[in-house]
């Protein structure tokens, strides 16, 4: 019986190891935006998605999580929820904001740019490295969307989700007037090792690098107007 209990016990211990691997064995990441220095416009206009500082964000640091989801998906999924690291959006280059502006929220009038915590997801970005194959090295691009929502600003009870999407649903109010912009995953693997450079691409009809934001109250969501995005983000595997 000794024999038949020690037995059993080991191969429920071998099959929670085996899922817990398997569950974390998803490529994690190192991930950074530009930091621009105080004072530095052409640095800000040029990226209006920043890093809170210089260093970079790191899986598992600080809070941060970063990771691939190389089996199911294919999704770069990054977020800063449980982190005390922030991530800076810049909104001071409205693109749109409906009649009026009336769109516009509250706070964009004090406070434009905000230090928050999304959960941003690259839509399929790992596929951009899987075109790769076997490869000593190689340059392949994929082009997917972005959605960068579950955030707050401070103050204030609703819910924002930014996003580079122009086929999101018609019930996501981020499309109109203008189309989102999509993005593109740059994979590169040479002798610097492998990265992911994720850009917008030009708008198709304004060639702006144009995002929508949407907010969420309740069960209520409603376009908050539209905004020039331009950002790099870079992604190296931990």
């Amino acid at each position: 019986m000794k024999k038949i209990l020690f037995v059993a016990t080991a191969l429920i211990l071998l099959l929670t190891s085996s899922v817990f691997m398997q569950k974390n064995s998803n490529p994690r990441g190192i991930v950074s935006f530009v930091y621009c220095t105080t004072g530095n416009t052409d640095c800000e206009i040029a990226n209006r998605v920043r890093n809170d500082k210089a260093d970079a964000y790191t899986d598992g640091v600080d809070g941060v999580s970063a990771e691939f989801f190389a089996g199911g998906s294919r999704d770069l999924v990054f977020r800063l929820d449980k982190s005390t690291r922030t991530l800076r959006f810049d909104f001071r280059e409205v693109s749109w904001a409906g009649d009026g502006e009336s769109v516009l929220p509250a706070w964009w009038y004090s406070s434009p740019q905000q230090n928050v915590k999304p959960q941003m997801n690259v839509l399929g970005a790992y596929y951009a490295k899987e075109q790769c194959g076997g490869a000593a090295t190689c340059n392949e691009n994929y082009v997917t969307r972005i959605n960068a929502g579950q955030w707050k600003v401070s103050g204030y009870t609703t819910t924002y989700a930014l996003l580079w999407n122009p086929t999101a649903r018609t019930d996501r109010p981020v499309n109109y007037p203008e189309k989102t912009s999509a993005v593109n995953v740059n994979y590169i693997k040479d002798s610097a090792g492998e990265r992911f450079i994720i850009t917008p691409l030009p708008n198709q009809d304004t060639s702006r690098y144009i995002a929508g934001l949407e907010a969420a109250t309740s069960r209520t969501v409603s376009a908050a107007g539209q905004y020039v995005m331009p950002f790099t983000m870079t992604v190296r595997i931990k």
